[in-house]
């Protein structure tokens, strides 16, 4: 690889206005006491138009996965991926946050940005959660 392909391919995942291709990995945990899945699947099938169906969904031993194939910048709607992540995010309040991770990287000469989203449970109890705060031991003095 030449210095100038370098330079050129740094200017566009640094500098450039936007990338060529969006795709994302979004991974739905079970809800511990939730028995209906009716929210994820509403979620998914959102995830779908907003790719234009070009998604596999994949059963995990712990929950379902979503991973899509790369669309182009022109069909991709930005603000409808953002509200779902904000659905998801209300789907999953009160057990898990939301981690998300986008990264820019060239692929077969295009510039793509991916999304990896997971609802991860958090460290420490929730703010305004009593009933678990109590269990946690104070430090030793």
């Amino acid at each position: 690889m030449t210095r100038t392909s370098r330079v050129k391919r740094l200017w566009k995942r640094l500098v450039a206005d936007g990338p060529d291709q969006y795709q994302a990995y979004v991974a739905f945990p079970p809800r511990p006491g939730r028995e209906s899945i009716g929210d994820v699947h509403e979620r998914i099938a959102e995830l779908e138009r907003v790719f234009d169906g070009r998604l596999d969904v994949y059963a995990r031993s712990r929950g379902v996965a979503v991973a899509t194939d790369r669309v182009p910048a022109e069909r991709f709607d930005a603000d409808a991926f953002e509200s779902i992540l904000e659905r998801i995010e209300r789907v999953y309040a009160g057990t898990h946050r939301l981690a998300r991770v986008e990264k820019r990287r060239p692929i077969d000469g295009k510039l793509v940005t991916s999304y990896v989203v997971v609802p991860v449970k958090p460290l420490f109890p929730l703010e305004g959660d009593d009933e678990h705060a109590e269990k946690i031991a104070p430090p030793a003095e």
